[in-house]
């Protein structure tokens, strides 16, 4: 790990998110870099009363942003260096072009979530981040040291196991020394056999360099709510997931379990954007399962 980007707007989320960062920065040694947007969006009918008007509008806005950002990173005690950058294009679209052409090897977030109508209409820049960076990205909720990180969930969708995912959380092992359990949430449509499935991911995973891990099979309904009381029954500290990068109408249909999960959990979610035209790891005991799913008739009720 060699470069750190951290999106703040000087919330007490970025404050958190910032700690983190430089925790890791100065463990491994990395450059790390703090990125603001002043991009504002306004109707094309707008008027302003001249071009040098607009022009010392955004420089008073800039100017006021450095002032800002000089301000938050006062507040850090650290010796190492901090880069810092006012960008005046969309921050998730900074963010996208930066890990994309600089060879950033993690982004570090703090988020607050969001909910009801707000998630589904709105989302957040985080969700939005997770979706487009180029490199992992850690998304922080709360204030949290590094040192705390001893467990990482990571769940697993069988039918779409990455090699580019576990060699990334063998990375990510490598970097914060944590026990890593790997979770498979058995809904009742699968009808795989759950030993063999143990041991055929359990060797993939040895494949890939990755020690000092255990695996798990939760069954649940929906993947969600077995991921959520799995990292609560266990008290893991962080969870690893994989982002297929939805995007326009597939994705507001289809959601994605990573965002989602960003959106709903107290504590970080560390995530790897896959390339869709990756080819999925063949497990024999999925190629092979026979039976039929667990579903059970549904009755309706009536008065």
């Amino acid at each position: 790990m060699k470069k750190i980007l951290v999106p703040v707007d000087f919330s007490h989320v970025s404050k958190h998110a910032t700690q983190f960062a430089i925790e890791l920065a100065e463990k491994h040694d990395a450059e790390i870099t703090l990125l603001n947007s002043v991009h504002f969006d306004y109707y094309t009918d707008y008027q302003f009363t001249s071009f040098a008007s607009a022009k010392t509008l955004m420089q008073d806005v800039r100017d006021a942003m450095v002032g800002k950002m000089k301000e938050f990173v006062s507040k850090f005690n650290t010796r190492r260096k901090i880069n810092t950058k006012i960008d005046e294009v969309y921050l998730v679209t900074a963010v996208k072009e930066m890990t994309k052409k600089e060879g950033y090897d993690l982004v570090v977030i703090g988020t607050r979530g969001c909910s009801g109508l707000e998630e589904v209409i709105i989302g957040s820049n985080t969700e939005k981040i997770v979706r487009n960076a180029a490199c992992p990205v850690i998304s922080v909720p709360d204030k949290i040291q590094l040192a705390e990180i001893k467990k990482i969930l990571i769940p697993l969708d069988i039918r779409e196991i990455k090699s580019s995912f576990l060699k990334e959380v063998a990375k990510l092992q490598r970097d914060f020394g944590a026990k890593l359990e790997f979770l498979w949430v058995k809904t009742p449509h699968n009808i795989e056999n759950e030993e063999m499935v143990s041991i055929d991911l359990t060797k993939q995973i040895q494949t890939h360099g990755i020690k000092n891990f255990e695996f798990t099979i939760v069954n649940n309904v929906f993947p969600s709510d077995g991921i959520l009381y799995r990292a609560d029954e266990i008290g893991a500290n962080m969870i690893a997931m994989p982002t297929h990068a939805r995007r326009g109408i597939s994705h507001w249909l289809s959601g994605s379990l990573t965002e989602d999960t960003v959106n709903h959990i107290n504590i970080p979610v560390w995530s790897f954007k896959i390339d869709k035209s990756e080819k999925s790891i063949t497990l024999d005991s999925v190629v092979h399962a026979h039976g039929k799913p667990e579903y059970k008739k549904i009755e309706i009720l009536t008065h």
